[in-house]
């Protein structure tokens, strides 16, 4: 009888095994990149819609934003992610830290200089920022493609369209405009160069203060 006992409390403990296996495997099949939106965002084979925490990559259709989109690719397509301190943006995506095999994902985009800080809040913030600083400084990714501080590149388009990191309000600088040395031009984020002052109002920015 003890014998019987100890094969069904074996069997049993086999099944329970298989099963959780069988759970485990799923749940993280659940968790693998099934697609890449652009460098800072990605989907899961759940469905589900992540953004990297902490990151602001270039829009795909921006400078920056198709090496950025292919350095994400890199890291995490077809691989199955570990998600932390993940939470719920107004967008209805998963804002989160992202590991694919211990490697912090988050800090790599923003190693490569394809991302800048969003500073929101999270236990790695001052890394990512420090991160940041130090691609910027070196003149890596964006900081190198998309900056754009000495003459423009058509001498017939000069006018500066320029957006407050701040408030996101777009403005144009002239010339003549008391500070339109002093702007630079990054293509990144959707600033550029206008032949007219009608073609930087059709493309929403008004003129900056200080102008004649």
């Amino acid at each position: 009888m003890k014998k019987f006992i100890g094969i069904v409390l074996a069997f049993v403990s086999v099944i329970s095994l298989s099963l959780n296996f069988y759970f485990y495997k799923n749940i993280r099949g659940q968790s693998r990149v099934v697609d890449v939106v652009d460098g800072d965002t990605f989907q899961l084979a759940s469905g589900k819609r992540v953004r990297l925490l902490g990151v602001d990559a270039p829009e795909y259709d921006r400078c920056g934003g198709p090496e950025a989109k292919e350095k994400l690719s890199s890291l995490i397509k077809d691989k199955v992610v570990d998600l932390k301190e993940e939470h719920q943006e107004a967008y209805g995506r998963s804002l989160a830290l992202v590991y694919q095999n211990g490697r912090f994902v988050n800090q790599e985009i923003m190693r490569d200089g394809l991302g800048v800080p969003d500073y929101q809040k999270s236990s790695q913030r001052d890394i990512l920022t420090r991160t940041y600083h130090q691609a910027r400084d070196s003149k890596k990714g964006i900081f190198s493609l998309c900056k754009e501080t000495g003459s423009p590149p058509d001498p017939n388009c000069v006018i500066k369209g320029n957006i407050d990191k701040s408030t996101y309000e777009k403005f144009y600088h002239l010339p003549g405009c008391k500070q339109y040395g002093q702007v630079v031009i990054d293509k990144d984020i959707g600033e550029g160069y206008f032949c007219s002052e009608k073609e930087a109002q059709a493309a929403g920015f008004k003129k900056a203060s200080g102008c004649p």
